[in-house]
């Protein structure tokens, strides 16, 4: 299998690859240049209140990357069906039609509940909640154009899609927060640059949207295969931003901006991770389709995912407060042996990334019900050992733990159908 492996790394595969880790970086780096920056400008405290609510929304994120994905998915198995354009097409606008009918209703639910949040988080005025409910919105819509993307392989496409959001977030967010709008501001500024990136993937997706479908019966959606994903996303959402959220609800605000650094500077190990997730996908479900053994593809991005976030996680355990100090400011204190167990943590998630999107696109169930063991023991978990930062790191550092030997255990040994060993 390592011969097959190394064949694979030299295809259309690690070409591919090579675009979404670089796009990728590029735009991961330019997030963080403004969450650090917004960390400098802002104090502790507010700091606190934006990472918290962002970590709401990757939550919404993740539930909502369930649309790409099955967008993806059905999107990559047209493209091997005859009058491919036009039936892409055809699925690509009946799903934006639905985005845009449950992405208002959700909206809406947002803005209903955005006191009710604030009080529980303990953010002193709701207005960050409701920008974030803007974000919902544009959550439901870019998943479509992503997906279509996602699943034609036009992966360059994608890559300018994202780097161009992350350029207009870094620029409208930072000018947003020196004008002095603080959290609220550095919030809003996701929704203003995600409606960009929406307008670019529109028009690079034109051949497909304006191509003619007249008398064509179009692919159906299968409810089971859409909930399966919906839930994998949503286990796995939870799972990598809990941390944050219960630190937020249940530790100081002081204490709660301390831990934003490590939070920032752990998700750096997810960079290249989710890039290669994303190509991992309509690869192993073109190879389910026609037959063929996907777990060469599935080998090389673990590997290729583990170690950068093994050689982070060694520079955090070597210098965890001249990082956080000299990235973020002197008024963040030094975390200690948080940061790295954080930053294993955070290594072992990206391992959950790629089992997970293996296993949704050869329509492997039994990691996704595995994966909803893990989170609901380490809701137990920080539930018991929430005494100080490091408990909570430790209780995310074993689920990821678990998590990565139940994916090989539920996954590995297992062959697509009518596949060849």
């Amino acid at each position: 299998m390592t011969g097959r492996a190394a064949a694979l790394l030299r295809s259309a595969g690690m070409r591919h690859g090579l675009i979404m880790a670089g796009a990728t970086l590029l735009a991961g780096g330019m997030d963080y240049v403004f969450q650090v920056f917004t960390g400098r400008q802002l104090a502790p405290a507010e700091y606190g209140v934006f990472i918290a609510v962002t970590a709401l929304l990757q939550v919404v994120v993740y539930l909502t990357n369930s649309i790409r994905n099955v967008v993806a998915f059905y999107t990559a198995e047209l493209t091997t069906a005859e009058q491919a354009l036009a039936q892409v097409g055809l699925f690509v606008r009946r799903s934006w039609r639905w985005a845009w009918r449950w992405g208002l209703v959700s909206f809406l639910a947002a803005v209903l509940v955005s006191p009710l949040l604030a009080n529980w988080l303990q953010i002193p005025t709701f207005w960050p909640l409701l920008a974030a409910s803007l974000t919902v919105l544009l959550l439901f819509l870019r998943p479509v154009t992503d997906g279509a993307l996602q699943g034609v392989q036009f992966f360059g496409g994608l890559g300018v899609v994202q780097v161009s959001q992350a350029l207009l977030r870094l620029l409208l967010g930072g000018a947003l927060v020196l004008a002095g709008w603080q959290a609220f501001g550095a919030i809003l500024a996701l929704p203003l640059a995600m409606g960009g990136g929406l307008l670019l993937a529109r028009w690079l997706l034109r051949p497909q949207w304006g191509a003619e479908s007249v008398g064509l019966p179009g692919r159906g959606v299968s409810w089971n295969y859409s909930l399966l994903t919906l839930a994998g996303l949503l286990f796995f959402a939870l799972i990598i931003n809990l941390d944050a959220i219960v630190v937020k609800r249940l530790f100081s605000p002081e204490v709660a901006g301390s831990y934003g650094p490590v939070v920032t500077l752990g998700k750096m190990n997810l960079f290249i991770p989710l890039a290669m997730g994303q190509v991992l996908f309509p690869k192993v479900t073109q190879r389910q389709a026609t037959g063929r053994d996907a777990r060469p593809i599935l080998l090389a991005a673990l590997a290729a995912t583990m170690l950068p976030g093994l050689l982070l996680t060694a520079v955090y355990a070597a210098f965890p407060g001249p990082l956080v100090q000299g990235i973020f400011g002197a008024a963040y204190a030094d975390p200690g042996r948080v940061l790295p167990v954080v930053g294993l943590a955070t290594t072992l998630f990206a391992g959950l990334n790629i089992w997970l999107n293996y296993a949704l696109s050869a329509e492997r169930p039994a990691f996704v019900y595995a994966l909803g063991v893990v989170l609901l023991g380490q809701v137990m978990g920080l539930f018991v050992w929430h005494e100080t930062l490091l408990q909570v790191a430790l209780v995310i550092l074993a689920a990821g733990l678990v998590g990565n030997v139940a994916g090989a255990l539920t996954t590995l040994g297992r062959y697509p159908a009518g596949g060849q060993a």
